[in-house]
């Protein structure tokens, strides 16, 4: 499965680059399309950890985002 990450950024945040930097040391790729960036999974343990971690991870940036999660 993929877990999709759209970001919507503001002025007060941290950059656009510099989070596509942070995301990819959690394993997010950029992508393509409707979505800024993507990551595969297997199953429901791993899905848990990585939105903990992204969630974690972007605290405190002032960034919104939204995730999408489809079969492949």
């Amino acid at each position: 499965m993929k877990l999709y990450l759209k970001f919507y950024f503001n002025s007060e945040g941290v950059s656009p680059l510099e989070t596509i930097r942070i995301v990819r040391k959690i394993g997010f790729i950029p992508e393509v399309g409707d979505y800024d960036m993507v990551i595969r999974f297997d199953d429901p343990e791993e899905y848990t950890k990585i939105v903990e971690s992204l969630h974690t991870t972007l605290k405190g940036m002032n960034i919104t985002y939204t995730l999408t999660t489809k079969k492949e």
